[in-house]
């Protein structure tokens, strides 16, 4: 895949609901991304659903106090902001969440990835001709889930793209903004972008895999989820994916979230202390774990038992 490793993606957009009161996200804040987005600013107004904002650089915002006796924040990272955090923060802030056994849940996430080798007028052109083939009893080489008449292009002839290269913006869009997954293909900037929208349990989901692998692993976890929403077979965006394959991720419901969550914690902060202090003391380490586990059991880990009927 040596020929996408070289291909720019970034996080375009990160929105995540902290169930905790605004002194301690505000600690949070301040400690995972203070020294790149520097202080807090009241913006003096609030936002929908929220009450308050507190803004940073960039964009930034933390929005909190939602009213009706109910205490939790927002994390608002739009694309500027995104751009100016090491990717590596953005793991560390969740897999902090996940060990401090935070309530936490990722809203929405946008992965964008740029200079793919096609345009939007390529990509809408391809939907066209697939429904020329399905009207002609032939073989689509589109595969989604999304309806297929969710497709639109626009172009403006007059508008100027941000590098100066020339005049004519296009954009096409595909899938529903009130779906999980909502896809555009756009030359605004000048070379061409690919961004993918991921809201509610999708952008949990797609948000847990990521920020959980290793940051090198990122550009191949997403792109297998982009082709759990769409797949095409035409070179140019064979050249785009490369020998990647789909992710095959499927929704759970919460409790079958938050047993992954606890699972790969275990598996990627204490499999390797483990291991090692479990050879040394011939498995009683193991026993010893259980029995104090039980007795320090806190409320979150009996109400998943409660949930599974143990």
């Amino acid at each position: 895949m040596e020929n996408r490793k070289c291909k720019e993606y970034l996080i375009d957009f990160l929105s995540v609901t902290v169930h905790l009161p605004v002194s301690e996200c505000v600690n949070l804040y301040h400690h995972h991304f203070g020294h790149a987005l520097f202080d807090l600013v009241d913006l003096g107004h609030g936002a929908k659903g929220f009450k308050h904002v507190l803004s940073a650089a960039l964009g930034f915002q933390l929005k909190h106090t939602p009213g009706f006796n109910r205490d939790y924040c927002s994390f608002v990272f739009p694309g500027k902001a995104c751009k100016a955090i090491p990717p590596e923060f953005f793991s560390y802030f969740y897999k902090s969440l996940v060990r401090e056994e935070i309530k936490f849940n990722v809203s929405r996430i946008d992965i964008a990835y740029d200079n793919v080798p096609f345009t939007p007028s390529d990509f809408f052109q391809v939907f066209e001709d697939d429904k020329n083939r399905y009207e002609n009893g032939e073989k689509q080489i589109i595969r989604t889930l999304s309806q297929r008449e969710n497709v639109q292009f626009i172009r403006e002839p007059f508008m100027e793209k941000d590098d100066g290269s020339s005049l004519s913006r296009d954009t096409c869009y595909f899938g529903s903004r009130q779906s999980e997954r909502f896809l555009r293909v756009y030359n605004k900037r000048g070379p061409t972008r690919l961004e993918i929208e991921y809201k509610g349990k999708r952008a949990a989901l797609v948000a847990s895999k990521l920020f959980i692998d290793n940051v090198d692993n990122w550009l191949e976890t997403s792109i297998s989820h982009l082709l759990d929403f769409i797949d095409i077979d035409i070179q140019w965006w064979k050249e785009f994916i490369g020998d990647q394959e789909r992710a095959y991720a499927k929704l759970h419901c919460a409790k079958e979230i938050s047993l992954e969550r606890k699972r790969e914690w275990l598996l990627n902060q204490v499999s390797p202390t483990l291991a090692a202090v479990t050879e040394i003391t011939r498995g009683q380490i193991l026993s010893d774990m259980l029995d104090e586990g039980g007795k320090r059991m806190h409320k979150n880990n009996a109400n998943l038992l409660s949930q599974y009927g143990k």
